[in-house]
């Protein structure tokens, strides 16, 4: 067999091998997480006390975005001098429920989904926000028949 057929078949040989490696990647890859849902299979996965604890548990992240600058927000409280007064709110379907601490009376087996909205977001979307300054909201799906 001569060089350049021997060059030829090795090449052959290399692309297929890509090209099972790569199919074989697409279809063995797992889902990609949706960080600003919790999903109902995630609130079924353990056993929560409240909503709070869902996000606490499950993307403790939403209490410690950061908005703007570098101002870090906990429980949605800022501790920067530029957002004084900046809240996350929590809303269940569509109405305003309050503070983050709204989340501790939200029952884990009423909700279908969790969902973080940045302050952007929410101000366009979510009904009642007006001027107020907030550095997100956590949106809560009830669960239907419950």
């Amino acid at each position: 067999m001569s060089v350049s057929a021997r060059v030829l078949a090795a090449l052959a040989i290399t692309y297929g091998a890509l090209g099972c490696s790569s199919a074989t990647k697409t279809t063995s890859a797992t889902p990609k997480i949706d960080q600003d849902v919790i999903t109902t299979a995630e609130i079924d996965s353990q056993p929560f006390r409240d909503a709070y604890d869902i996000v606490q548990m499950l993307r403790p992240t939403w209490f410690t975005r950061k908005s703007g600058g570098s101002s870090a927000r906990r429980m949605g409280v800022s501790t920067s001098n530029s957002a004084i007064g900046a809240a996350l709110v929590v809303y269940i379907d569509n109405s305003r429920m309050g503070d983050v601490e709204a989340l501790r009376q939200i029952r884990p087996n009423g909700i279908e989904s969790l969902r973080f909205m940045d302050a952007a977001t929410a101000t366009a979307m979510l009904p009642g926000i007006g001027t107020s300054v907030i550095s997100g909201a956590i949106v809560a799906r009830s669960r239907r028949g419950l």
